[in-house]
């Protein structure tokens, strides 16, 4: 009686073991996989700074606020970003000249008055402008503190924020809307608040910070 062969099944042959196209299927799974925890944990970094700048703004913002209404006071501290006219600067005093010799002048002619010392100049005005209060908080207040995340250093206050430019993430901008004249078609001109920008007077501003690509994100509107 002839004995039947029974056939091998497919792929036991060699023990059953995986053929080196699945290993390197299974490879690329676990590279794929290493890719995107990494991909998600710069993700998660990259918005977890983003959060912190928004707070850097919403913490000036606060800060501005606050001091609208204190900076019109007559004992404001911060001198610098104290709102109302200008203070005057004193005159400095001439200088007293020397006493010489007594020398012999001409008699004035009948009906010539002798000459009088030039008036001094009016006292100058102060200016106070951004420029001047912006260094005085960065100097004077607890915001000098304040980080951008981004750099490790304080966050600079640029005119606007620009995706074409990644490296101005974490920074703030600061604009200003100014009232036109009745009638006009625009009803106000908003434009960066700059250092030569003057504060004596109420200032209506909105406050934006740089996301992780440059983008303007808008954290408040104020007056100040």
């Amino acid at each position: 009686m002839e004995s039947q062969s029974v056939p091998e099944a497919a792929g036991a042959k060699g023990g059953g073991g995986l053929s080196s196209g699945e290993y390197g299927f299974l490879a690329l799974m676990v590279l794929v996989l290493i890719t995107v925890s990494w991909i998600g944990t710069l993700s998660y970094g990259e918005g977890i700074k983003t959060e912190k700048t928004k707070h850097n703004g919403e913490t000036w913002a606060t800060w501005l606020t606050e001091n609208s209404a204190k900076r019109f006071e007559a004992d404001y501290a911060l001198a610098a970003c104290a709102g109302g006219p200008a203070a005057a600067v004193a005159p400095e005093p001439a200088a007293v000249a020397e006493p010489t010799e007594p020398t012999e002048q001409a008699p004035a002619s009948e009906g010539e008055t002798p000459a009088k010392a030039a008036p001094a100049a009016p006292a100058a005005a102060a200016p106070k402008t951004w420029g001047t209060c912006l260094e005085a908080i960065l100097k004077s207040t607890e915001l000098k503190d304040v980080v951008n995340p981004f750099t490790g250093k304080p966050p600079e206050f640029v005119e606007t924020c620009d995706p074409a430019d990644y490296t101005l993430h974490g920074n703030i901008a600061i604009e200003k809307s100014v009232a036109n004249p009745v009638g006009s078609a625009v009803a106000a001109t908003v434009s960066p608040l700059v250092a030569a920008d003057a504060i004596d007077t109420k200032l209506q501003l909105k406050l934006s910070i740089c996301d992780k690509g440059g983008y303007p994100v808008k954290v408040s509107e104020f007056e100040f």
